[in-house]
């Protein structure tokens, strides 16, 4: 017998099929009918259309939105004031304020009594622990953005403090076109929040770099390197901050560990006529306690509305006593008339409004006694307010290293 291979059984069986098929009558044809509908999974999921908010009109007139059909009250909150929103047939609420002046702008939406921040929003501005949605009505001022023009970058860097034990992090702003090969090192500014606020402030509702971009675009200020810090020298923050350990451990963090990670990944000046600090309010009072205890560290320092009531607690942090010479004798024990020589800026300002105004004043007394040359303002009737500080920044920004070798 002839052995059949498993193909020749294979092939013959579709022959076979093949001839069986052939000999059937042909079936009778469906009657007409409509494809069936694919499945609902197959069609994908439904996506309702993105909805734009804030709405910022060239009339300055600002539009908010929120969809959310099932909530039966929504409003705005915006600058104290509460604007109720109306719903339409889809279901997204709507409300609109204005025309609002130029400014940086915080708010919330209040859903059926809860406060969110904006959905639709990513831009924020942050604080210690948390943040809140902003808008930006722009204007003619150096805080503005500025169409068309080079911007600088911005990078964050995380580590772990030895000194405060805990994890934190810094920003730093490079300009436009910085070049880590460039013959001179570039100068840098460091820069301090106020007490509630966080590393980021600055450069969010502060709009530090964004000052930088346009003043140096515009020839005012000379390209530097920004880096804005965490200011608190503890491990739980603004609850800490009345410690004696917060300046002082902030001074440790500055010298020690931030500052030598900036110059190791920048090209940087280590030259303290290139080395510039500022701050406002809790931060003021650490960049003058800092900076005028490490002259060899820092040429140029500016304090925007400083906290100098902070300083009697480091000389009696149980029951610490007014601000006076004997206090200021022994927070500056080394700083006498021969510091005036050294120092390129010394920039104190503060608002009358300002319920400050009087420690700053009285520690321009004490330094007027000591011999030391400094540069004031009082700006009339301006409290302990952002745009302010803005402006401080600004003016900061076009004075700092100006003269020195930085242009070169």
């Amino acid at each position: 017998m002839r052995r059949l291979t498993v193909a020749t059984v294979v092939v013959a069986a579709i022959v076979a099929s093949g001839a069986l098929r052939a000999q059937q009558p042909p079936a009778a044809a469906a009657p007409d009918a409509a494809a069936p509908a694919p499945p609902a999974a197959a069609r994908g999921p439904r996506f309702a259309p993105p909805i734009k908010s804030p709405e910022i009109g060239e009339d300055r007139q600002v539009t908010f939105r929120l969809r959310a059909p099932n909530a039966k009250e929504v409003a705005v909150l915006l600058g104290g004031k509460t604007v109720p929103m109306q719903k339409n047939d889809e279901g997204v609420w709507s409300g609109t304020v204005g025309p609002l002046d130029p400014n940086y702008y915080t708010y919330s939406l209040v859903v059926d009594g809860t406060s969110i921040n904006d959905p639709a929003n990513r831009q924020v501005q942050t604080s210690f622990g948390s943040f809140q949605s902003m808008f930006v009505v722009s204007g003619p001022d150096p805080w503005f953005p500025t169409p068309g023009i080079p911007r600088g970058a911005l990078a964050r860097h995380a580590w772990r403090s030895g000194v405060a034990g805990d994890d934190r992090d810094f920003f730093v702003y490079t300009p436009p076109g910085y070049d880590p090969r460039r013959a001179r090192p570039y100068p840098v500014l460091y820069l301090l929040h106020g007490l509630g606020d966080d590393a980021e402030r600055w450069m969010n509702g502060g709009a530090a770099n964004v000052m930088m971009d346009n003043l140096i675009a515009q020839g005012k200020a000379v390209p530097m390197v920004v880096v804005t810090t965490l200011g608190y020298g503890v491990n739980n923050g603004p609850a800490g901050a009345m410690a004696a350990e917060n300046i002082t451990g902030y001074t440790k963090i500055l010298l020690g560990e931030v500052m030598p990670a900036v110059e190791r990944s920048y090209h940087v000046s280590r030259n303290r006529d290139e080395t510039a600090i500022a701050g406002l309010s809790m931060g003021g009072a650490e960049t003058v306690y800092t900076a005028l205890n490490h002259l060899d560290r820092f040429a140029w320092i500016a304090s925007f509305s400083g906290a100098f009531v902070m300083w009697p607690r480091l000389v009696h942090p149980a029951a610490p006593p007014p601000l006076d010479a004997a206090v200021l004798e022994k927070v500056f024990p080394t700083l006498d008339a021969t510091a005036s020589s050294r120092i390129r800026m010394l920039w104190i300002t503060c608002g009358t409004a300002d319920s400050l105004v009087g420690v700053n004043r009285q520690f321009k007394d004490w330094l007027r006694t000591k011999g030391i040359q400094f540069t004031e303002e009082e700006a009339p009737d301006v409290g302990h307010v952002w745009p302010y500080w803005r402006k401080n920044f600004s003016e900061l920004a076009t004075k700092v290293f100006q003269g020195s070798t930085a242009r070169r």
